[in-house]
């Protein structure tokens, strides 16, 4: 069988690159999304309470746009016959291919670090849950270490007391001992010291124990081994530690940066396969000013857009737009000492506090989801890559 456009990944570059792709193509090629379920995750929330709530039926959204969705497994790319091959042996073929396959953990390489708790997905987010219920209904003086002092990590030890107090009032949660260890000497080393302040003031007021420049020897659901000292038990182990391309990239051909991401061109092409974009966590772009983009939801909405609009213009044969994501912030939560707001690479610190925390909630409840009440052709203006129209119409 084959397929006009083909996107393979369901999370928020593949779908919105579908939705552009379509939007581009209209009647004149066929725009396919494969994915393991029709399901987005919504991951930036993944450190929240109730995880199970946290996925979107992507179907209605899909059927209203006019992508057809194929549900599967993408296991390997034939790039001379133009096909995706599927883990159950189906083949697919394509005339433009975007591949838009994310990222995964990237745990650390120490003994026990695969049985160690995660909260990459939904469903590894789901088993830490009811290990916080386990370790609530237990009752006494519970202790819980994250592994990863990043962002995903910070997020996580800053909420714990109220995920916690959820399952068990208050009081278990203020006994609680919450541990975050990095072997870095600083916490989010990757945001840079403009944050690091505001966020080493809201870790102290959670009562948060950091240990850093931790070399961690082994790992197991409720044991840290380090190299300078005794094993620390505690009641659950949850490693946060930072993210590289899923295996998928590893097929399109190319040159590869640090993270296993694809190095795309302008266009979000693969050099070495131009039938191929690749975008989202999976790509290494340039956001136009000599930054690379991030494996982050801010840069994959963007980067989704891109490469289905490119690859719809490719073949239909009308010239391609430069990927330009010029804009860059970060909104970090901080639990009960609200969030920080960051503008810039040089992160920036324009505001923070409890107002702030509402930007957050906003941010991850409102803005980064496809909305579901609004008619076919709004939902398709969505996908513009320009950004004027990528605002959400007043309810």
């Amino acid at each position: 069988m084959t397929e006009g456009i083909l996107v393979v990944g369901g999370g928020f570059a593949g779908f919105w690159a579908a939705l552009a792709a379509k939007r581009v193509a209209g009647n004149r090629a066929l725009v396919t999304l494969v994915s393991r379920e029709p399901v987005l995750e919504m991951r930036p929330r993944l450190y929240e309470a109730n995880p199970e709530q946290l996925g979107i039926d992507l179907r209605p959204l899909l059927e209203k746009a006019g992508v057809a969705f194929r549900q599967g497994e993408a296991a390997a790319i034939d790039v001379e016959r133009r096909g995706v091959i599927l883990s159950a042996g189906e083949r697919i073929g394509f005339h433009r291919l975007v591949v838009a396959t994310g990222s995964q953990m990237r745990r650390p390489p120490v003994s026990g670090a695969e049985a160690a708790f995660s909260i990459d997905t939904i469903s590894e987010a789901m088993a830490f849950d009811r290990r916080l219920q386990e370790i609530a209904q237990a009752g006494g003086n519970p202790s819980i270490a994250i592994v990863g002092a990043g962002f995903t990590g910070i997020e996580l030890a800053l909420e714990l007391r109220d995920r916690l107090a959820l399952h068990a009032g208050e009081a278990l949660a203020e006994r609680a001992r919450i541990v975050l260890l990095d072997r870095a000497d600083a916490v989010g080393p990757e945001l840079g010291s403009g944050p690091r302040a505001t966020i080493e003031a809201a870790l102290a007021a959670a009562r948060v124990e950091l240990r850093l420049s931790a070399t961690i020897t082994g790992l197991d659901p409720r044991r840290i081994t380090l190299a300078d000292g005794d094993p620390m038990d505690v009641d659950a182990v949850v490693v946060a530690t930072g993210m590289q391309a899923a295996p998928f990239a590893a097929q399109v051909p190319g040159e590869r940066d640090g993270l296993g991401r694809v190095v795309v061109d302008s266009a979000l092409r693969a050099p070495a396969a131009p039938d191929i974009f690749v975008t989202g966590d999976s790509a290494a772009a340039d956001t136009g000013n000599g930054h690379r983009a991030l494996q982050s939801c801010q840069h994959a909405l963007q980067l989704g857009r891109f490469a289905g609009e490119n690859a719809a213009r490719d073949l239909l044969g009308m010239p391609m737009v430069p990927y330009t994501q010029l804009r860059y912030v970060t909104c970090l939560d901080l639990g009960r000492s609200g969030a920080v707001l960051t503008q810039g690479w040089e992160r920036a610190v324009t505001q923070a506090g409890l107002e702030t925390k509402a930007l957050k909630q906003r941010i991850n409840r409102t803005v980064i989801y496809p909305p579901q009440d609004v008619p076919g052709d709004v939902l398709m203006a969505l996908s513009s890559i320009d950004p004027t129209q990528q605002q959400r119409p007043a309810s």
